[in-house]
């Protein structure tokens, strides 16, 4: 084996294992959310977004964070009028 071909060797091997520790990392973060009702991911959801606030308001510049907006792409603008004017063909309004 010659030496770039050791060096390729190594380094794919490194890879694969960052990848399989990778892929750990995930499932241990998922895992124990396997499972759950939709009560109880609602639950967690909330409280990440919680955090989430709390760590914005933390920040000096959290109004001007807070006012920051992505405006939508044009087809999700469109989608999101064509489900409001479903909701209120069927009588809601």
């Amino acid at each position: 084996m010659g030496v770039s071909t050791a060096r390729a060797a190594k380094f794919l091997a490194s890879l694969e294992e960052r990848r399989k520790s990778l892929r750990d990392e995930v499932e241990e973060d998922v895992g124990p959310l396997r499972g759950l009702s939709l009560e109880e991911r609602g639950k967690v959801l909330e409280s990440v977004c919680r955090d989430a606030m709390a760590i914005i308001r933390a920040r000096p510049d959290a109004e001007t964070a807070l006012a920051q907006r992505d405006p939508l792409p044009p087809e999700s603008a469109a989608l999101w009028q064509a489900l409001v004017d479903r909701y209120r063909r069927h009588g809601r309004h």
